[in-house]
C-alpha cells in the first residue's frame, strides 16, 4: 500500500491510501470517525497516474487485508535492544512448524487431552454446544456468580445441558424491536468453553497425563459426578489475533510478552533464562512489544478451568512433552502444509531447530519454586509462546470476497451483499468500531496510531469520559456481571490503560508503555486550548467495556458477544437494531444498579442507539456479514487453516440430570462424550464433508 496524500489540521491526520484498483482510507484522527465512505473499485484502466482525493480527517473507509504485514516482535533484553529473529529464534519455518504441534496437540493439557485447539477448533472459535454454561463467574456479587440462572423459557440449564436453538438469545424480549419492552426471560450465565476437571497437580506424568489430585467440585457436577468446567466467557476466534494490540474480551494478554506469563511488564517474577558460553545460566527480564498473541498463548496451558490441573508450571509441561514425539495418538496428513514428514520428531528436537541455542544448551540448572530445573525446561513457557504467535501469524484470512471487491472485482459482492456493506458503514455505524482491514478497531490501525490508545468522546448519556479504544460497553450485560477491561491484573493493577493513565496523572509509575496525546482527543478538554490534558479526577467508561472482535469469518464463529448470547447473525444484527439490551433507567432492567456493586452503569457507547433498519436492510446487512467477510480457505480449512486430527468433548454422556460415571481415585467424574476432528491437509477438506458449518446449525 502506498501513501498518496496526507493533510489534518488541530492535530488530527488522515491518509489517503492507494492499494491495488482501490482507493481507501488508511484511517487517522480519533477513533470515533463519520461512517458512510466505502471504498469502491475502480477499473484497473483508469489508474494511469497516482489520485489524491481529499476527504474529511475523520472518515472510514473498508479496507482490505492483502498486503498487511505482521509485525515481527522487538524489545529489550535486560534493557538491550532484541528482535525476534536476531535474538530468539533461529529458523522461522521451524518456528511455526513448532507452534501449530503445540497449539494442536492434547497432550499438552494436563488430562491429555486438551489442546489449545480444543477451544479454537472451527475458524479458530468454539462451536460446541453441551456443558458449555458457565453461571456468570465474572459477577461482582459473589453469591450470583457461582449459581446457574436457569432462563424463564428454558426447559431445565446448568452442567452437561445441551443448548437448542430456542435458547438463544439468552436475553429475551417481547418486542425484537423495543429494548425496554418486556423480559420475556433472561440469565446472567455464559456460554463458554469447556475445559478440564477440578484437580490439584502432583507432578509431570511418565505417560500422556499429569499425576493430579481431583476435587470435589461445588460449582460443575450433576448427582454426584464432577463435570468438566467451563470458562467464564466465550472463546473469541484465534485467526487474526496476531493483529491485535491485546488479547483476551478484557485485554490482559500484554502486548509485551515477558516469556514467562500473560502480563507483560506487570509480572514481576517473569524472567527467560539465557546460556553464556562458558555454559552458565542466568535470568534476564524480557520484554517484546508487538507479541500480544504470545501473551495470550501461555494463558491457557496453566488456567486449571482450561486445560491444567491447579498449580502446575510450564517447566512441569516441558517435563512431560519435551522428549515426547509430538502429537502422540494424533494424525498428520500427508498433505498438512507445515507438519508433513515430521511426526516422527520430538519438541526437543523443534525447539533446537526453532531456536537459537543460548535458550536452549545451557549446562547449569535454574531453581524454580522449589525445583530445578534444565534450562530448556524453564524456558519452555517462551518457546510456546513464542512458537504459537508466529503459528497465528500465518492465519491470515484475507481472501474473502470483501478484500476481492476492494481490490477491483466488482462481482466478487452480489448486490445485497453491496447493499449491506452500504449499510454497515452508514446506517448501521458498524464501521465506528469495525474498522481497519482487521475489522476490528483494537488492532492494526491502533498499533500505528499508539498515542490514541486512550480516548475522550461523548458516551451514550451524552456526558463525556475517557476510555480505552478498541474496547466498548455496547449494553450485551450488565456492568455488575463483568467489568471487562475494568478488571485488574493479580497485582492489582488495572488492565485500562485510561485507569492507568488517570494514575500517571497523579504521579505513579505504571508498567504498562502507552502514550495520551490529549490533542487527538476526539473531544478535547478545553475547546479554546486543544491540547489540554484532562484533570486527574476525570470521568472514565471502562467498567463493562470488552474488546472489539474481529468480523472476518463471522459466520463460522458463534455463538457471538463475550457472553455468547446470540446464536445467530440474524440476532446480532436484531440486537444492534434495537440498541442493544441496556433498558432505561426509569424501567425494571436487567441494567439496573440497585446491588451498589457497579461503580460505572452508564459506560454504554453512543452508537448503541436503535437503528430503525428496516427487515429488508436488515437481511442485507447479514448478508454482507455472512457472505462477504468468510475466507474460503477458512471454510474449507485449506492451507494454512489445515490442521491435524484432533478429539475434543462435547460434555458428557447422559443428559443434564443424570450421568454415567468414570471411576477415578476415589472421586467420580463423569464419563466423556467426544467429537473427532479428521486431519486434513492443505488441500482442505473433502467434498463429501463439505465447509465449515454455523454454531446454530448444529442445534436442534
Amino acid at each position: 500500500m502506498q501513501i498518496l496524500h496526507a493533510f489534518g489540521s488541530g492535530g488530527l491526520v488522515a491518509f489517503i491510501c492507494f492499494s491495488a484498483a482501490t482507493l481507501v482510507s488508511c484511517g487517522g484522527g480519533g477513533d470515533r470517525a463519520t461512517a458512510g465512505v466505502i471504498a469502491q473499485p475502480l477499473e484497473s484502466s483508469s489508474l494511469k497516474r497516482p489520485l489524491a482525493v481529499a476527504v474529511p480527517a475523520t472518515t472510514l473507509s473498508l479496507e482490505t487485508l492483502v498486503g498487511v504485514a505482521v509485525v515481527d516482535p522487538s524489545g529489550t533484553e535486560n534493557g538491550r535492544p532484541v528482535t525476534l529473529m536476531d535474538d530468539y529464534v533461529a529458523d522461522r519455518a521451524a518456528a511455526i512448524r513448532l507452534g501449530k504441534a503445540l497449539f494442536w496437540d492434547k497432550n499438552v493439557g494436563s488430562d491429555g487431552q486438551t489442546a489449545c485447539a480444543s477451544c479454537h477448533s472451527q475458524a479458530g472459535a468454539d462451536t460446541r454446544f453441551k456443558n458449555t454454561i458457565n453461571p456468570g463467574l465474572h459477577h461482582l456479587d459473589p453469591h450470583l456468580a457461582v449459581q446457574f440462572t436457569k432462563p424463564e423459557l428454558a426447559m431445565s440449564w446448568g452442567p452437561n445441558y445441551t443448548l437448542s436453538l430456542a435458547d438463544f438469545p439468552l436475553h429475551k424480549l417481547s418486542d425484537l424491536l423495543d429494548r425496554n419492552s418486556t423480559i420475556r426471560s433472561s440469565t446472567n450465565d455464559v456460554i463458554g468453553s469447556q475445559g478440564v476437571f477440578d484437580a490439584v497437580f502432583v507432578q509431570a506424568g511418565k505417560n500422556r497425563f499429569d499425576d493430579c489430585t481431583l476435587m470435589r467440585d461445588d460449582i460443575f457436577h450433576v448427582g454426584g459426578l464432577d463435570t468438566r468446567r467451563v470458562t467464564a466467557r466465550n472463546s473469541p476466534t484465534v485467526i487474526g489475533a496476531v493483529f491485535n494490540v491485546r488479547n483476551f474480551w478484557d485485554g490482559r494478554a500484554n502486548n509485551i510478552f515477558n516469556g514467562f506469563s500473560p502480563f507483560g511488564n506487570r509480572d514481576p517474577d517473569a524472567f527467560i533464562y539465557v546460556a553464556s558460553t562458558d555454559g552458565s545460566v542466568s535470568q534476564a527480564r524480557l520484554a517484546l512489544a508487538d507479541a500480544s498473541a504470545a501473551s495470550q498463548a501461555v494463558g491457557p496451558p496453566l488456567n486449571d478451568f482450561e486445560m491444567s490441573c491447579g498449580g502446575r508450571t510450564f517447566p512441569d509441561i516441558a517435563r512431560r512433552v519435551l522428549d515426547a514425539k509430538i502429537l502422540q495418538g494424533q494424525v498428520i496428513a500427508n498433505t498438512d502444509s507445515v507438519l508433513a514428514g515430521w511426526k516422527n520428531n520430538s519438541y526437543r528436537q523443534l525447539i533446537q531447530a526453532a531456536f537459537k541455542p543460548r535458550l536452549w544448551n545451557g549446562a547449569g540448572l535454574v531453581s524454580l519454586g522449589g525445583k530445578e530445573y534444565p534450562q530448556v525446561e524453564a524456558n519452555f513457557p517462551l518457546f510456546f509462546g513464542l512458537a504459537i504467535q508466529m503459528y497465528e501469524s500465518t492465519l491470515v484470512a484475507d481472501q474473502t470476497p470483501l478484500d476481492k471487491y476492494l481490490n477491483g472485482d466488482s462481482a466478487a459482492l452480489g448486490q445485497a451483499e453491496v447493499r449491506g456493506m452500504k449499510i454497515f458503514t452508514g446506517k448501521a455505524q458498524c464501521i465506528n468500531c469495525h474498522n481497519g482491514p482487521e475489522l476490528t478497531s483494537a488492532a492494526t490501525r491502533l498499533r500505528l496510531m499508539p498515542q490514541e490508545r486512550v480516548e475522550r468522546m461523548l458516551m451514550g448519556d451524552e456526558k463525556v469520559a475517557l476510555y480505552d479504544n478498541g474496547f466498548y460497553n455496547i449494553g450485551v450485560r450488565p456492568t455488575v456481571e463483568d467489568v471487562g477491561v475494568g478488571g485488574t491484573d493479580p497485582w492489582g493493577t488495572p488492565l485500562s490503560f485510561t485507569r492507568q493513565y488517570r494514575e500517571k496523572l497523579d504521579g505513579k509509575n505504571v508498567p504498562d508503555p502507552f502514550e495520551v496525546d490529549a490533542c487527538k482527543f476526539q473531544m478535547p478538554v478545553n475547546q479554546s486550548s486543544r491540547c489540554s490534558p484532562p484533570d486527574k479526577g476525570f470521568r472514565d467508561a471502562v467498567d463493562g467495556s470488552f474488546k472489539v472482535p474481529t468480523l472476518r469469518n463471522i459466520a463460522l464463529t458463534g455463538p457471538y458477544f463475550h457472553n455468547g448470547g446470540q446464536a445467530t447473525l440474524e440476532q446480532v444484527v436484531e440486537f444492534y437494531n434495537r440498541g442493544g439490551d441496556s433498558r432505561s433507567h426509569s424501567l425494571p432492567s436487567h441494567d439496573s444498579n440497585t446491588s451498589g456493586l457497579s461503580p460505572n452503569p452508564s459506560n454504554l457507547d453512543p452508537d448503541i442507539k436503535p437503528l430503525n433498519l428496516h427487515p429488508n436492510e436488515m437481511a442485507d446487512l447479514v448478508a454482507f456479514l455472512k457472505n462477504a467477510l468468510t475466507d474460503p480457505r477458512v471454510a474449507w480449512e485449506k492451507a494454512p487453516f489445515d490442521h491435524p486430527s484432533l478429539t475434543i468433548t462435547n460434555g458428557h454422556l447422559g443428559d443434564e440430570y443424570s450421568i454415567p460415571s468414570s471411576q477415578t481415585g476415589k472421586l467420580r467424574d463423569a464419563q466423556d462424550q467426544t467429537l473427532k476432528l479428521p486431519a486434513v491437509g492443505k488441500e482442505g477438506r473433502t467434498a463429501k464433508d463439505g465447509p465449515l458449518q454455523p454454531f446454530h446449525s448444529g442445534l436442534k
